[in-house]
């Protein structure tokens, strides 16, 4: 697999809690002194919030609609 690949692969495990305790040490300390890799987590968890609001307004709007359906 591709390198970046497996550094989002990485990020998502971190985000996700999926990593076992030595690699999320590991990682945190990495994340101590690499701006870089800090601002990549940070544009992946921007990335997780906007998807989870978005499945949220369609879920919204799924719920309205039926709503509609059944009460109008």
């Amino acid at each position: 697999m591709r390198p970046e690949l497996e550094e989002i692969k990485l990020l998502e495990a971190l985000l996700g809690g999926q990593l076992q305790e030595e690699q999320e040490q590991e990682l945190e300390i990495q994340l101590l002194w690499d701006q870089a890799l800090q601002q990549k987590v940070a544009l992946q968890q921007v990335a997780y919030q906007a998807i989870q609001e978005a499945g949220r307004k369609q879920l919204r709007q799924e719920l309205q609609s039926i709503h509609r359906r059944l009460f109008s």
